[in-house]
């Protein structure tokens, strides 16, 4: 007989041995922890799946429930992967006394004994494959004791199905359905449920041994199934069985918005409904592509685009309805670019948004005169800016209205220069400028032209705050678990007041006329506000429209960054837009823009100030609370010269003009203009007290151009009249 020692000691061997098993299969399994690889599915707004999102492991990974599977797909995979998996509690013992018989007496190919469960376990212990083999399978083994007390059979076998590597970087039977053949699992048939089985064993098999595996399972089914048909007759896309990249199973126009929402997306989730429409964006991706098509000629390789519509009751957001990243996703180079957040010389875009900052800091007015003469600007240090108009040329004083419609680059200079570099520099990183990361003196007064860049999602995004009133919008991309997710969050930039007086100066094609002629791709038979953009050396194209409904942007270059052959914003974007714009109000009616908080008044454009009836007047949209009590009368005086008597009409007291020593200077002088010389008896001018000059009957006179401080003297015999004294920089 056993002593009493003895037998304690036997309890206390057995328990230090059972307890610890007992323990480890007692540890909880949850089966909602078998779905942390899941990746979510991307759809546009139509319901169209454009693609999935990425788990760590960079695949993609759907799940379904076992009941959306129909009964024959978890049949076959047991036929072909664990044909005793309802009978064994995760080890075959019989399969594994095969696999060591053939291992040991057989010189072919020896069968596995891994079970459907040891296979979970691996899936999801990826870490394991560096182990030694011993250990791996007791680690294998164990885990599988474990999954089989915790989880039931169907647990297992839907974790399997929808964890299991099909293809590549696609992961699970619901995955490589979609992919492969365009459906739902629950849509899938025998034959397809056959053709995924056999690509467990081996993700990549050349298309003849794919037959002989397919045919070789399809005879060992053996309950009551339809005859299986070859697999070369399955409706599999060609791309698949050539390469195993079959990225091109998708439309390449939504490509570059998958990409990018793919780094968005933090929330896991089974499913994202993106505010995208793929109807829209199939129609950008023509017209981009037509576009192009005509500018190759002018040495234009690459476009994108933007849509964003106001979404209903909402006065701070804007949904994202259409991204165009370049013209083609799949084109070899450049392709992949996505052009739409791609960071570029922004040329004239930014002078909206910096005359909307000097008017609602009280720098100026919508009617306030700049003058557009050719000027120096001190850049401090030692250092001067020499801005020029695209045009070369100088047209004397306008309004703000005018020069903004015009897009003239010396008064948007000399705007960034009253109210400081600085300031215009907060405000575009408020904006949502954040990629200015050099300090304001880096871009100096250079940034009211472009200098600073920037993307076009961003540029149209700050172009929604003048339709929404000042508010820079967050941009609506869809919703995810029914909760909308948005790019960035709304601003108030500037008051409604400064958003509506802009808004009518951008819509006015009477006030941009002189400089893009009577007829462009800038009008349109509806209301539209429009700015275009040219960066140095037309190497960047860019136009931005909106209306009270969509706000459009369009870029046209090179990813090269190569110059086009004079591509302008108003011909390469311009035409875009001007195309996607008529296609999105094709069935819309084209509703006037509402005045609430402006009215019409009239100024003249020299003085800026309420036009008289002799003035040279422009009809501008103000701010009602404005107080304007000045009335020009310098039209009233000029249609009486005997009032003013005689004097200089130009140049002015202390008139600053400049002298470009690139230019030859026979094309530089300094033009004269006296008033009333008709009535001088004996008329003589003298310049700098020696040189005299005799004006024209009318009293003009052009002087050469010198550097210095210079005096005209006028007279009437020995009877001084007038005298003026200005310089040359």
């Amino acid at each position: 007989m056993i002593s009493k020692k003895k037998f304690i000691l036997y309890i206390l061997l057995g328990g230090s041995v059972i307890f610890p098993i007992a323990g480890f299969l007692l540890r909880p399994v949850s089966f909602e922890s078998l779905r942390n690889q899941t990746t979510v599915r991307i759809l546009t707004k139509e319901g169209t799946l454009i693609g999935r999102g990425k788990n760590q492991n960079q695949t993609r990974q759907d799940w379904e429930s076992i009941h959306e599977y129909p009964n024959y797909v978890p049949e076959i995979l047991k036929i072909a992967e664990d044909k005793r998996f309802d009978y064994h509690h995760g080890i075959d013992l019989f399969a594994g006394f095969n696999s060591l018989y053939s291992y040991l007496f057989s010189k072919g190919k020896r069968g596995g004994a891994s079970t459907l469960t040891m296979q979970l376990v691996r899936i999801q212990n990826p870490e394991i494959r560096s182990y030694p083999v011993l250990l791996r399978k007791v680690f294998e083994i164990s885990e599988a004791l474990r999954y089989e007390v915790w989880l039931t059979k169907s647990e297992i076998l839907e974790a399997y199905l929808n964890s299991i590597s099909i293809h590549s970087n696609i992961v699970g039977f619901p995955s490589a359905s979609l992919t492969l053949f365009g459906k739902h699992i629950r849509f899938l048939s025998i034959e397809e449920a056959v053709y995924l089985t056999v690509l467990i064993r081996k993700n990549q098999p050349g298309l003849e041994e794919l037959s002989i595996r397919y045919q070789n399972l399809s005879e060992r089914i053996t309950y009551k199934l339809p005859r299986l048909k070859d697999p070369n007759e399955l409706t599999i896309d060609t791309k698949f069985k050539n390469k195993p990249d079959f990225s091109e199973h998708w439309k390449g126009e939504n490509q570059h918005f998958l990409i990018w929402i793919r780094k968005l997306i933090s929330i896991p989730s089974e499913e994202f409904v993106s505010s995208l429409s793929s109807e829209l964006n199939s129609e950008l991706h023509a017209i981009v592509n037509s576009e192009l098509d005509g500018l190759e000629r002018w040495n234009v390789s690459n476009a994108s685009a933007i849509v964003l519509e106001r979404v209903s009751g909402k006065e701070d957001e804007l949904e994202l309805k259409g991204m165009i990243g370049s013209k083609n996703f799949f084109e070899d180079g450049n392709g992949m670019v996505n052009g739409s957040l791609a960071y570029r010389d922004a040329g004239s875009t930014l002078k909206p948004l910096l005359y909307a900052v000097a008017i609602e800091k009280g720098f100026y007015t919508v009617n306030s005169i700049f003058s557009d003469e050719k000027y120096s600007f001190s850049l401090g240090q030692g250092g001067n800016y020499l801005p020029r108009n695209s045009d070369l040329r100088y047209w004397g004083d306008l309004t703000l209205a005018e020069a903004l419609g015009n897009s003239r680059n010396i008064p948007a200079v000399t705007a960034i220069n009253q109210m400081g570099v600085t300031t215009f520099y907060r405000f575009l990183q408020t904006a949502g400028f954040t990629h200015l990361k050099e300090s304001p003196q880096f871009y100096g007064p250079g940034l009211a032209l472009g200098s600073g860049g920037t993307s076009l999602l961003q540029l149209t995004r700050a172009y929604g705050s003048f339709p929404l009133n000042g508010i820079l919008p967050k941009i609506r991309l869809g919703k995810i678990d029914k909760n909308p997710l948005y790019f960035s969050f709304s601003t108030r930039l500037f008051s409604g007041e400064t958003a509506e007086e802009l808004k009518f100066v951008l819509k006015d094609p009477k006030l941009r006329q002189r400089a893009f002629g009577r007829r462009s791709y800038l009008d349109f038979p509806f209301p539209v506000s429009i700015k275009t953009g040219t960066s140095k050396d037309y190497r960047n194209s860019w136009t931005v429209a909106f209306n009270d409904r969509y706000v459009v942007g369009a870029w046209v270059g090179n990813f090269s960054g190569e110059r086009t052959m004079d591509v302008s914003g108003s011909f390469g974007a311009g035409r875009i837009v001007q195309n996607i714009f008529r296609s999105l109000m094709k069935d819309k009616p084209a509703l006037d823009f509402k005045s609430s908080y402006t009215e019409t008044r009239n100024f003249c454009r020299l003085t800026g100030k309420l036009a008289s009836n002799q003035c040279p007047s422009i009809a501008l949209k103000v701010r009602k609370k404005i107080i304007l009590n000045d009335l020009c009368d310098k039209h009233k005086l000029e249609s009486n010269p005997s009032i003013l008597g005689v004097g200089f009409v130009y140049p002015s007291m202390g008139q600053v003009y400049l002298y470009h020593p690139s230019y030859e200077k026979d094309t530089q002088s300094i033009p004269v203009r006296v008033r009333e010389y008709q009535t001088l008896k004996v008329p003589k001018l003298v310049w700098n007290g020696k040189t005299e000059f005799k004006p024209t009957s009318n009293g003009d006179l052009r002087l050469p151009i010198v550097r210095g401080k210079h005096s005209l003297v006028l007279y009437d015999g020995d009877i001084m009249k007038a005298s003026v004294n200005f310089e040359v920089k």
